[in-house]
């Protein structure tokens, strides 16, 4: 699929303004980004036992989850209604999996809501079963989304 542009930031066929305002693709890379580091910086806090890596952990946590609720909604948004079915399919497997992911991070958040400095002690273990379970899923729900857009070409603009 090919992308023509009228300048080195414009592609030639599209309509509106609101054809470059998907916001889906900006706001899945900060929720991908900022779990991610959560887990890291929680992982790190374990190790060195330092309580402001913990808040950093805490921080990017609440914030990715506000992201990843915010890509599962956008992300609605920006399926189109009239795909072939193999990509149809592909979408609502894409779509399931970042509500898997949401729902993991989301009740990682209400865990550790009121404790920024904190880690849970308590169930310490199903803690973090219940983290890794959504750091794989936040890789393969980013793997699938990836295949959407450079094996389907989906959210890309057609060639004219």
């Amino acid at each position: 699929m090919e992308i023509i542009l009228v300048s080195r930031h414009v592609p030639a066929n599209f309509d509106s303004m609101g054809d470059l305002m998907v916001p889906h693709p900006i706001i899945v890379d900060f929720a991908i980004a900022l779990l991610a580091v959560s887990v890291g910086f929680d992982l790190l806090a374990s190790v060195v036992n330092e309580r402001d890596l913990r808040i950093v952990a805490w921080w990017t946590l609440m914030i990715g989850t506000v992201a990843a609720a915010l890509s599962v909604v956008s992300g609605y948004t920006a399926a189109p209604a009239d795909a072939p079915t193999m990509v149809t399919e592909t979408i609502e497997l894409h779509r399931n999996l970042g509500i898997a992911t949401l729902v993991c991070f989301a009740v990682c958040s209400l865990w550790r809501a009121n404790n920024p400095s904190g880690f849970p002690e308590r169930y310490r273990d199903a803690y973090w079963t219940l983290t890794f379970i959504g750091l794989a899923a936040l890789i393969v729900t980013s793997y699938w989304g990836g295949l959407l857009v450079f094996k389907f070409g989906i959210g890309l603009f057609p060639p004219s």
